[in-house]
């Protein structure tokens, strides 16, 4: 059973997990200055999109850093172009129409969900008789769909006055999916080819839409976008007044909410609710210690042991799916987090040496690079972090700018230069 033993029947009917797994901290919280939210807030924020950027080229290598030294002539060292062709890539036996490999719907229409209606002009990349890179399109440093995606969920949570919602997310996401040149990708995830498949060819209202071929869609990917929310999370903390259990809930559900725009599982959105208390908590709590305890609590849980900051990176590379790749995810950000007593810039270091080892790793390294990337980011802050981590990401100017947007809606304007103690 692994990861999905620790959801009860109740739970597993769809209802979001309302348990904290931060009770033990709880009492210790401490709501940082502004200017220390929003280091750390940006922290997140930029090596977020950075895991993504930097792994893109060596998504789904199965054959690990031999496989990556032969494609590229060496490790990966910095943000790099990938290759456009990839040989035993699957995606040529990807359904365009649907979930998973089969092509069983792919020759009854005359529409294609990839090509016609998302991922357009794409078509061709997953041909049966091609062996393309899954990202072979991608610039220097661009990021990945479900990461392009967290773009288009930022500023919807702009829009939304610093929160997320559902409905206002929804329409953004089938805009931005439905709009020739919105992102430079090739690849889309079964949930994206299955909702677009129950819209266009079933007619289902878009609430009716997420789906679940119950192999690929219980991913490490669905957790990207409810990362996303929980760092929003800090609006409700300043709402709250510090109030720890209710902005818990909040964030919790929202975190779910997000989960079920894309996917229909209830085993995901539980996750959400979980990792997203997490990933608020790596924001607004500098102790290190008390971080670390609540870390291990979330992996107990999870993948019922505490996380192992020695382990060898390339034991760690995984598939997508949950159960296998949340003890990869909990490993390698135990190893690579920042400590509050660095000195001299090492705990940026560390962020970037960490997210260079998980694209080095290969397997389903992108989105576990994007939400490592927000846990140690923000451990670090924004001001310890290199300078190529921003430098390198495309496009720089864009993302800045949106990032900036991001950080303003959740920690407004006016709000008190010290937010709360408690």
């Amino acid at each position: 059973m692994g990861v999905f033993s620790i959801f009860n029947k109740k739970a597993m009917s769809g209802k979001a997990v309302t348990n904290n797994p931060l009770s033990a901290s709880t009492a210790n919280r401490y709501i940082s200055t502004v200017p220390e939210l929003e280091n750390r807030l940006k922290g997140a924020l930029f090596s977020y999109f950075a895991g993504d950027a930097l792994a893109a080229p060596t998504h789904w290598y199965y054959g690990g850093k031999n496989q990556i030294i032969s494609e590229y002539g060496h490790k990966i060292t910095d943000y790099t172009v990938p290759n456009k062709r990839l040989e035993g890539s699957i995606l040529n036996k990807s359904d365009l129409n649907g979930g998973g490999r089969s092509r069983s719907m792919s020759t009854s229409n005359t529409v294609t969900i990839i090509g016609d209606i998302i991922n357009h002009g794409k078509k061709s990349l997953w041909s049966p008789n091609e062996s393309n890179n899954y990202h072979g399109t991608l610039h220097r440093g661009e990021n990945t769909l479900e990461v392009s995606l967290a773009r288009v969920l930022m500023k919807s949570i702009v829009d939304s006055d610093g929160r997320f919602n559902a409905d206002h997310f929804r329409d953004a996401y089938i805009k931005f999916m439905t709009t020739p040149g919105s992102h430079n990708d090739t690849y889309a995830s079964t949930c994206h080819r299955m909702f677009f498949a129950n819209m266009i060819f079933r007619q289902l209202p878009p609430k009716d839409c997420p789906d679940n071929d119950q192999h690929n869609v219980d991913t490490i990917d669905g957790l990207v976008l409810p990362t996303i929310v929980a760092l929003a999370g800090i609006r409700s903390q300043i709402s709250n007044n510090g109030d720890p259990k209710a902005t818990l809930e909040e964030v919790q559900k929202s975190a779910a909410e997000c989960a079920a725009v894309t996917r229909r599982s209830s085993v995901l959105e539980n996750i959400s609710s979980l990792w997203a208390s997490v990933v608020l908590e790596s924001v607004i709590n500098p102790n290190d210690d008390v971080f670390l305890n609540t870390f291990n609590e979330f992996s107990r849980k999870i993948i019922k042991r505490p996380s192992n900051p020695h382990v060898q990176d390339a034991s760690t590379m995984s598939a997508c799916y949950l159960s296998s790749s949340l003890p990869g995810l909990v490993d390698m950000i135990a190893k690579y987090m920042p400590a509050s007593n660095d000195s001299n810039n090492n705990g940026g270091d560390r962020v970037w040496q960490g997210l260079l080892a998980n694209a080095n790793v290969g397997g389903e390294n992108v989105h576990r690079g994007s939400i490592m990337g927000a846990i140690i980011g923000a451990r670090a802050g924004l001001d310890q972090i290199p300078s190529q981590l921003v430098s390198g990401l495309h496009p720089q100017s864009e993302l800045e700018k949106e990032i900036d947007d991001f950080v303003r809606a959740v920690i407004p304007t006016g709000s008190d230069r010290r937010v709360s103690d408690s």
